[in-house]
C-alpha cells in the first residue's frame, strides 16, 4: 500500500516535530545494506533546513553512513509509519557520541494504515530457525530482525537461499518448548558469494491467528527493550 506523499513543509515540520517530542524510536536503512540501525531525532532546524539525529545503535551503522550518506528511516507516530530519506550533511561529537546532521526530507510518505516494521535482534537474543525446502533437505539459521510479518535470518553454513524461493516449512523456535511453524517466501536474498553466512528476509505465509499475535506481543516487547536503552534526553 502506498502512503500519503507530503511535500507540504508546515505540515512535514509539525509530524518530524512530534517524532521528535515523543521520542520515537527510528529503523534506518543504508541502502544496499540489510542490517537495521536505531535513532532518535534529536533537533530540528527549520532556518538552515536539517535535522540531527542521535548515533546509530551499532558502529557498523556508523561506518557505512560515512560511506553511503544516506539514510532511510521508518517510524511511527500514534501508532501510524512513516517513512522519509534524508541525506547526510555532516557528522558531530557530543558527549563522547556521534550525532548526524541530515539534509530536511523532501518529502514524508505517511501511512493511514498501521504498517509493519523490523525490529533489530540483540546480541543477547538467539531466536533459531530451521527450513526444509522443497525437495526435503534441511537448512538453519537465525533471526536477525523481525516484523509482524517478516522476518531477518542469517543462515549458518553452507546454506544459501534465493530470491522468491517459497520455503514449505519454517520452524522458529522462541524459546525452549515453545515454537512457531509457517511457510517463507524470500523477499531478499544477499548475492554476494565472498559472504560465508548468508543473509536473507523472508515474509510469513500461513501463519495460525495465535502465531500471528505472539510474534506481534515479541515485536512489542523488542522494541520496548530498545527504547529503555536508548540515550536519555539531557535535563
Amino acid at each position: 500500500m502506498d502512503g500519503q506523499k507530503i511535500t507540504n513543509r508546515s505540515e512535514a515540520e509539525k509530524i518530524l516535530e512530534k517524532l521528535r517530542s515523543h521520542r520515537a524510536l527510528l529503523q534506518t536503512t543504508i541502502p544496499g545494506v540489510p542490517d537495521v540501525f536505531f535513532s532518535a531525532i534529536l533537533y530540528i532546524d527549520t532556518r538552515e533546513n536539517f535535522i540531527l539525529i542521535d548515533e546509530l545503535s551499532k558502529k557498523a551503522g556508523h561506518e557505512l553512513l560515512l560511506i553511503h550518506k544516506t539514510l532511510h528511516i521508518e517510524t511511527k507516530l500514534d501508532g501510524i509509519a512513516v517513512h522519509f530519506s534524508c541525506e547526510l550533511i555532516e557528522t558531530e561529537v557530543e558527549n563522547g557520541l556521534h550525532i548526524y546532521k541530515l539534509k530536511f526530507p523532501d518529502y514524508l510518505l505517511y501511512f493511514q494504515k498501521r504498517q509493519s516494521y523490523r525490529i533489530n535482534i540483540g546480541l543477547g537474543t538467539n531466536i533459531p530457525v530451521k527450513f526444509r525446502r522443497e525437495d526435503g533437505t534441511p537448512a538453519y539459521g537465525h533471526i536477525i530482525n523481525l516484523s509482524d510479518t517478516g522476518a531477518g535470518i542469517e543462515l549458518e553454513k553452507p546454506y544459501r537461499f534465493q530470491m522468491s524461493e517459497i520455503l514449505p516449512y519454517c520452524e522458529i523456535r522462541l524459546d525452549e518448548g515453545n515454537s512457531i511453524t509457517c511457510q517463507l517466501e524470500i523477499r531478499y536474498a544477499d548475492k554476494n558469494q565472498k559472504v560465508k553466512q548468508q543473509r536473507v528476509g523472508g515474509k510469513f505465509i500461513g501463519l495460525a491467528n495465535p502465531d500471528q499475535r505472539t510474534i506481534a506481543r515479541l515485536v512489542i516487547e523488542l522494541q520496548r527493550d530498545l527504547m529503555r536503552h536508548l540515550p536519555k534526553d539531557s535535563a
